[in-house]
């Protein structure tokens, strides 16, 4: 019986998110528990609904900031404008942080901007898990990249044991990934979910993980979905094509 399911980088794919969630139904009635390590917006055609698709979806107990969440929700109210944060993105995320931040309420901005950057030693007591929830790093929260099967991804390790959780949910990548090593004779489990709506492993469906806290193990969940809908979606709002194309391709 699997305790609980993570989904990450949405991206303002509706389409991609509602498949999940119906996967999730269908297919693991006993999860009633969501966490999400951030990116529900970025890139794609519909931040507005996914945002409220979420708030209304109480079985997401947590979400923790992505960049995107970030630039959207202000670029960083403390900096001088949203231009000076988006920066640090690629002229396709630019141009969609823009369009998105322009067409989102200020309610659900400050929504976004006032996600927490790290949701840690969160307690699920039916099976004595401690559960860490960051979008990209514990060094850099926001836009660290941790890749699988790297130096950066098995320092997390020991960072773990430190602060005394025993399972660690990243984003950030689109790169879906499950690890788990035994240290001092307590088991470490390290996921990532991979994209809900940008996977980016060259696999085009949508992506999703799910754990069995209890035996500490966990899955990788791939969902097809309509790629050819959201390609349409993204044509309509004028941002550009490629946003689309990529989905088809898992790029």
């Amino acid at each position: 019986m699997y305790t609980l399911a993570v989904i990450s980088d949405i991206h303002a794919n509706l389409v991609a998110y509602e498949a999940v969630m119906e996967h999730i139904r269908i297919n693991f009635p006993e999860i009633t528990e969501i966490l999400c390590p951030g990116d529900l917006v970025g890139y794609g055609p519909k931040p507005r609904e996914v945002i409220e698709a979420i708030l209304g979806n109480q079985q997401i107990l947590a979400i923790t900031k992505g960049n995107h969440d970030h630039a959207v929700g202000g670029g960083g109210r403390d900096l001088k404008n949203i231009e000076t944060y988006t920066t640090k993105f690629n002229p396709l995320a630019q141009i969609a942080i823009r369009w998105q931040a322009s067409s989102l309420s200020e309610e659900l901005k400050t929504f976004l901007y006032q996600l927490p950057h790290t949701r840690t030693c969160l307690h699920h007591s039916e099976a004595n898990a401690q559960i860490g929830i960051i979008h990209g790093s514990p060094n850099f929260p926001l836009d660290e990249y941790i890749l699988p099967n790297t130096p950066a991804q098995m320092a997390l390790f020991p960072f773990m044991e430190l602060i005394e959780i025993n399972v660690l949910l990243l984003g950030h990548t689109h790169i879906p990934f499950i690890d788990k090593v035994t240290a001092n004779e307590k088991e470490l489990l390290m996921i990532n979910p991979g994209s809900v709506g940008q996977p980016r492993d060259k696999d085009p469906r949508a992506s999703y993980a799910v754990i069995d806290l209890k035996n500490m193990t966990a899955e990788i969940i791939r969902v097809d979905y309509d790629t050819d809908k959201v390609n349409k979606q993204i044509t309509k709002t004028g941002l550009p094509e490629f946003l689309g194309e990529r989905l088809q391709l898992g790029i």
